[in-house]
């Protein structure tokens, strides 16, 4: 059985007697995998609570006035990621990544971690963050990956037997149209005719058959070209922002763009990198009123780029958040601003091409949304 969060671990506010303390306490001694850090202005430790002890290994003793640089993994520090959640958090007032953490004893845990900035007058004066261990979730998404990736892996396999079994008898139904064309030249009997005549429809047939197999195998192993380089996305980002930048402007929207400290390499399209935002930036500016708040930024999470465009804009219904990404797709047609719907299955098409994957989320019409891309880093 879990340790339980000490009278020492736990915030200030437990300390009242009320149905409201009695209940926070429950949720504090009850929720073992949920952590509570308060840091101050300059993002130093000044309360470790909950299943903090528990989760990471320290004592609040041994991390009191510490930045929480040491949660995080070395290639995350060195990648200066801290420094972008913080930055994250200031400019859009929270920030949440899902990341590996390191524990006292240097084992990795994977974190649910969201990032809150704490003012007073508008003055910033301290974070809170809170934490829930989530490592048997991510081993079990690695397991689903590695089915999935599997399953992709005998999918293409069949694509190329297909597309070899079509071509193969292809080549063998062509000398046997060109015999029947030969016997058909000669003079033969009523008898002779008619088989003659059943050999060359049905040769005919085959070869149609096989000709729609081999574009059914085509198909499926995708005809989009890639050109890969290796280069650092965050420029590549910018470059795209500054293309986008205008229009924002001309709706006297907040645009902020926030990417990494450090260069962040990815091996990809890089044109197609451009189109894959672009549309999502597009049409984050298209969907979010005059004076709304727009933004682009980047992260880096266990082998991939995260790159995530988001907005306060009109939203999306709860019923077309399932089919968002499809073909033709539009809540309102008449108010697309023009369009057929394509550029967010644009968008899928190219990520999928990249090996990646592109989620939405949204809480409701009116709340805005959030497009996050993942791209696998070279």
């Amino acid at each position: 059985m879990p340790c339980l969060p000490t009278a020492s671990s736990r915030p200030a506010f437990l300390n009242t007697s009320s149905t409201t303390e009695l209940l926070r306490r429950r949720f504090w001694d009850q929720a073992p995998d949920h952590a509570l850090i308060f840091l101050d202005k300059d993002w130093r430790v000044v309360s470790w609570a909950g299943a903090a002890p528990d989760i990471f290994g320290y004592e609040e003793t041994e991390v009191l006035g510490k930045t929480l640089h040491f949660l995080f993994t070395e290639e995350d520090q060195n990648a200066r990621i801290p420094e972008h959640e913080r930055a994250v958090a200031i400019s859009a007032g929270r920030s949440e990544d899902d990341r590996w953490h390191v524990r006292k004893d240097g084992a990795k845990i994977w974190v649910n971690g969201s990032m809150a900035v704490l003012k007073e007058d508008d003055v910033i004066i301290g974070y809170s963050k809170v934490v829930i261990d989530r490592t048997n979730q991510r081993t079990l998404v690695e397991t689903l990956q590695n089915r999935l990736a599997a399953a992709q892996h005998e999918i293409a396999n069949r694509t190329v037997f297909f597309g070899r079994l079509a071509h193969e008898v292809r080549n063998c139904l062509q000398p046997i149209h060109m015999v029947v064309q030969l016997l058909k030249i000669e003079e033969r009997s009523d008898a002779a005719k008619l088989p003659l005549a059943v050999i060359g429809r049905q040769v005919v047939q085959l070869e149609r058959m096989m000709k729609d197999l081999t574009e059914v195998a085509r198909f499926g192993a995708g005809k989009l070209a890639l050109h890969k380089t290796r280069f650092d996305v965050g420029q590549a980002l910018s470059e795209t922002a500054d293309v986008a930048r205008g229009t924002a402007i001309a709706k006297m929207q907040d645009f902020t763009v926030l990417l990494p400290g450090a260069p962040l390499e990815i091996e990809a399209d890089r044109e197609r990198l451009h189109q894959i935002v672009f549309n999502l930036l597009h049409n984050a500016i298209k969907y979010t009123p005059e004076h709304g708040r727009i933004w682009l930024h980047c992260t880096l999470e266990p082998g991939f780029a995260v790159i995530k465009v988001e907005d306060t804009g009109v939203g999306i219904s709860a019923e077309l958040l399932p089919v968002i990404f499809n073909l033709f797709t539009q809540e309102n047609p008449e108010h697309s601003e023009g369009g057929f719907g394509v550029g967010l299955s644009l968008v899928k098409d190219l990520v999928d091409a990249h090996a990646g994957f592109v989620e939405v989320m949204c809480d409701g019409k009116g709340k805005g949304a959030v497009f996050a891309v993942r791209l696998p880093v070279a």
